[in-house]
């Protein structure tokens, strides 16, 4: 749906992205993340034909956005972090402004505002005034907005961008009925405990760069951090034998007592040793699970924390 190859964009001096290669394929959900300056919002823009790269190729849904943006526009719509917002007209009228903007045809507008309004909980505010809404029902009016025009694709820059976290989790429940239906959406966002909750496939930029890229879940299973983490469930009797067990083998580099927990050298690609170790003891082994790294030991771990 979204392939970039060789992506360059400068200002004056400031080079906000290079080199950058990214592909998208239909249905995913991908969580664009990095420092702030990384060059994820250029980028953004880029792909939705509101700035010219220097350099690079940008194809949506098999078209050229250099050369054919009025496709491109077509099948995307973009929401940005921030949006002016006309505060003396109403929801309905600022809904039907856009349904005309978007191009949707005028037999089928009220139809097609009254089906977006329903999806992002906004039917009965209709005549409610912009001026007097919440960021979070602000942010709501911007993404039914966004969907108007049925897009396929779906580019959000910080679309949970300073709401409370009750409005977070409703644009976060909203954003996974939109990938339910099978829209292809591309977001950025600060907030890694939103992306690893929507997203299936992620993308770290720093300076403008791709870092890393890929399904979350790969990406967890080939990170490896300081130690590996491993939680024991065992009987109350056995823990202090376990704990002295563990403690002197090589492959181990910590053992906590409380919880049951055991640190591993990076280096151990399982932790089989464990189980053979305690059941060569007698010891019952309850349950026994393997900590993963989440998309904040990662990002940490991959970036630097360096501003274009």
């Amino acid at each position: 749906m979204i392939q970039v190859a060789n992506l360059w964009k400068s200002y004056d001096r400031l080079v906000a992205v290079r080199e950058f290669d990214l592909e998208v394929e239909s249905s995913q959900t991908v969580g664009l993340i990095g420092p702030n300056g990384s060059g994820k919002t250029t980028l953004l823009r880029m792909i939705t034909t509101m700035a010219k790269p220097d350099r690079g190729s940008i194809h949506v849904c098999g078209h050229n956005a250099l050369l054919d943006p009025r496709s491109v526009r077509r099948k995307v719509a973009f929401m940005p972090s921030e949006f002016g917002f006309p505060q003396d007209a109403s929801i309905k009228e600022y809904m039907e402004f856009f349904a005309c903007a978007a191009g949707v045809p005028r037999r089928e507008r009220a139809r097609t505002v009254e089906e977006v309004m329903e999806l992002t909980d906004l039917k009965g505010r209709e005549e409610v005034f912009i001026r007097g809404l919440s960021t979070g029902n602000k942010q709501r009016v911007l993404l039914a907005k966004t969907l108007l025009s049925d897009p396929e694709i779906l580019i959000l820059d910080e679309p949970s961008s300073g709401l409370d976290p009750r409005a977070r989790s409703e644009v976060r429940a909203l954003l996974k009925e939109l990938a339910s239906m099978g829209k292809t959406i591309l977001i950025s966002s600060h907030i890694l405990a939103d992306i690893e909750d929507i997203c299936s496939h992620v993308c770290i930029i720093e300076q403008g760069r791709r870092i890393t890229a890929g399904p979350i879940d790969e990406l967890r299973k080939g990170f490896r951090s300081a130690h590996k983490i491993v939680h024991l469930k065992l009987n109350e009797a056995d823990i202090d034998k376990a704990i002295g067990l563990l403690s002197h083998l090589e492959e181990v580099v910590e053992c906590d007592r409380e919880g049951c927990v055991v640190h591993l050298s990076s280096l151990q690609e399982n932790s089989n040793f464990i189980l053979r170790t305690l059941i060569e003891a007698d010891i019952e082994i309850l349950g026994m699970s393997e900590e993963l790294p989440d998309l904040e030991d990662i990002f940490l771990e991959t970036t630097k924390g360096v501003v274009s």
